[in-house]
């Protein structure tokens, strides 16, 4: 049988940089035969595509997997990307997707009054601009601070490498195509979403300041193979709660991918999860 593959697909403005870490704590968590594939998302890290709406999205992870991933599949969407995740699992972009984890994902009534603003004409384009191309240095300073400190010292060359490339990008410009395409496509997502029979995670933090709880609530009411998790954390789980979000996507991948040898005591969630 083809070897199952958990892939990780990161948000914006963000690149495989910031996944290193839950991916180091997954790989000790699940059987050895279980791949694991953190790739940059079209706009963003060493991937020399453009940045494009879900649709684009879509399409590009679909060939992704066409060639990388052999067996069955467990899509994990951080952020902006759980929207591609679903609609992937949704459009069964794959037969192969066997399981879908939606971490701190995009959903129905996920949009805040600042989003419109991020998508405007002119406004929106002085916004990234100004924040993404001015305030690079800083902004680039900060996030190298964060991820290389969660990260084990033999998994900051790929980090770096993929935060290097972020470098030569008008990031600015992913951010606000990916921004626009979030407004516009939402509705598509959302219509989409009961259409998923592939068993799903929702995880999310209980202080998540960028997606509102009402919006993991409305995904686990639209996917009928659902369950809801809390962590204790904010958005970025990935980077600040790799431990807990490892064990949740481990015990998870065992059940879907048909995985038994799954390491660690894993008998259920750990004492800062919270089923809903």
């Amino acid at each position: 049988m083809p070897q199952p593959t958990i892939v990780l697909l990161h948000g914006q403005p963000d690149s495989s940089a910031s996944f290193w870490g839950l991916r180091r704590a997954l790989r000790s968590r699940v059987s050895p035969e279980v791949r694991i594939g953190v790739p940059d998302r079209p706009g963003y890290g060493a991937n020399g595509l453009a940045a494009t709406d879900y649709r684009g999205n879509v399409a590009w992870l679909t060939r992704w997997m066409d060639r990388f991933c052999p067996g069955p599949v467990m899509l994990v969407g951080h952020s902006w990307a759980g929207g591609v995740a679903a609609l992937a699992a949704a459009e069964r972009a794959s037969t192969r997707i066997a399981g879908l984890v939606l971490l701190a994902s995009v959903g129905p009534e996920c949009l805040v009054r600042l989003d419109p603003v991020l998508a405007a004409p002119v406004l929106g384009e002085l916004i990234s601009f100004s924040t993404l191309r001015i305030g690079r240095g800083p902004i680039a300073h900060k996030a190298a601070t964060l991820i290389g400190g969660k990260l084990d010292s033999t998994d900051l060359p790929y980090a770096r490498s993929s935060g290097a490339a972020m470098r030569f990008r008008p990031l600015w410009r992913s951010f606000l195509t990916e921004q626009r395409a979030l407004l516009r496509d939402l509705p598509m997502i959302t219509a989409a979403l009961p259409d998923i029979a592939t068993p799903t995670r929702i995880i999310t933090g209980d202080q998540d300041q960028v997606i509102p709880e009402r919006t993991p609530a409305a995904l686990q009411a639209a996917i009928a193979a659902s369950r809801w998790v809390q962590v204790d954390g904010g958005h970025d789980l990935q980077l600040r709660q790799p431990v807990a979000v490892a064990d949740e996507i481990a015990a998870f991948a065992a059940e879907v991918l048909n995985e038994s040898n799954v390491l660690g005591e894993l008998t259920g969630p750990t004492s800062a999860v919270r089923i809903r």
